[in-house]
């Protein structure tokens, strides 16, 4: 067996020593003449770039690489062969057939007794090492995401829990005492204010039971036929109690029948607690409006009120999980602000978009859209 090389090389030809070695090592080698043409390729060379060693031979494999990669692909090679010292780079090579490899490359020079240049190469493909890094990021940052949101979480049971709880306890008493003093009117008020406290702790123990069930798989999103008037209906007429303790109207502009491959479950949550969050930012006689629109493709839903509005910088925060956009409602009503970004949540698993235009003192519209999907179309899945 007999060393292949380029017509022009200076190395021993009969060097078949030489070519054994190289092909029994790990890494890739090649060699180059002074002018960056190969001389001397092994076989893991070859594997690596998919090519024959008769296609490389005598060619700088400039010519393999896209334009963009030509330039720097060879800067390098004249360097080393130049000055001498040895260059330890990572490189981008496209190969044949359009794959992109990640390869560690150790150049040096080398010159013979009479005088000649030599590259020397070692590479080491490093694509599998650097995509593992990268999803090894990725899980970094995600569990950084995730420990984020449990530590807000524990915020929020600490904080927005405990509160109501406590004030639950302090309205008893002072029932209990009313009620010893026979004074009806002032046992009125404080069960008006034992319930509103009760269904607004319920609204938020069921949003981050939803919340936590989301983030673990555990909700399972169904494709059935859903009558968006009767959804939306059926939401309204559970919220009119706790609208009606500070006499704000609810309405519904009701549009002609609306049906959407969707879950009519998760549609719901996300109602009832956009129409909760405005209630609590409309003063005591205020008005909400639900209305529908849809367009070839989407169905958009509007929850509008004429409560006390926000500015832009709000808006631009309501839907961040990792946001403190907790603010005093018009009645002095508490809350995370947690409903808000799990409405996001569920509207973007619905394959929708969600956001809130508003302006100070007039008023806010949160709007959010949801596929129609075809409702003609049985057994869709979401999940």
């Amino acid at each position: 067996m007999s060393l292949q090389t380029s017509p022009n090389n200076h190395l021993d030809k009969d060097n078949f020593y030489t070519q054994t070695v190289l092909n029994n090592m790990g890494d890739s080698v090649f060699v180059k003449d002074a002018e960056s043409k190969m001389v001397l390729v092994n076989d893991a060379f070859c594997k690596m770039m998919g090519l024959p060693r008769e296609e490389m031979l005598g060619k700088t494999l400039a010519e393999e690489v896209t334009p963009e990669e030509r330039e720097s692909f060879l800067k390098i090679d004249w360097q080393v062969l130049a000055d001498g010292v040895e260059k330890i780079n990572e490189e981008e090579m496209t190969v044949r057939g359009g794959e992109t490899h990640i390869l560690s490359t150790r150049k040096s020079r080398f010159i013979d007794e009479n005088g000649n240049k030599f590259l020397i190469c070692v590479v080491r493909d490093i694509t599998d090492k650097k995509k593992a890094e990268e999803a090894l990021h990725e899980s970094e940052t995600k569990l950084k995401e995730v420990l984020a949101t449990k530590d807000r979480l524990l915020s929020i049971i600490a904080h927005d829990l405990r509160s109501p709880f406590n004030n639950v306890t302090l309205l008893s008493d002072l029932l209990s005492d009313s009620v010893k003093r026979n004074d009806v009117e002032q046992s009125e008020e404080y069960l008006e204010l034992i319930n509103r406290t009760t269904q607004n702790t319920l609204t938020l123990l069921d949003n981050l039971l939803n919340w936590s069930k989301s983030q673990t798989g555990q909700i399972d999103f169904k494709s059935e036929i859903v009558d968006i008037n009767k959804v939306v209906s059926q939401t309204l007429e559970l919220s009119k109690a706790i609208a009606s303790t500070k006499n704000i109207e609810l309405n519904y502009v009701e549009s002609d029948a609306i049906q959407v491959r969707s879950d009519h479950k998760i549609i719901k949550t996300i109602i009832r607690n956009l129409v909760s969050n405005s209630i609590k930012f409309t003063k005591p006689g205020g008005n909400i409006n639900v209305s529908t629109t849809q367009n070839e493709t989407h169905l958009e839903i509007t929850v509008s009120d004429n409560g006390v509005g926000m500015s832009p910088d709000i808006c631009d925060k309501l839907f961040c999980v990792n946001t403190n956009m907790a603010r005093v409602g018009t009645a002095s009503e508490k809350g995370s602000g947690f409903g808000l970004v799990l409405c996001k949540e569920f509207v973007e698993k619905l394959g929708g978009d969600i956001w809130a235009e508003s302006t100070l003192d007039k008023g806010s519209d949160f709007k959010f859209t949801i596929p129609l999907g075809n409702p003609q179309k049985a057994n869709l899945s979401l999940a």
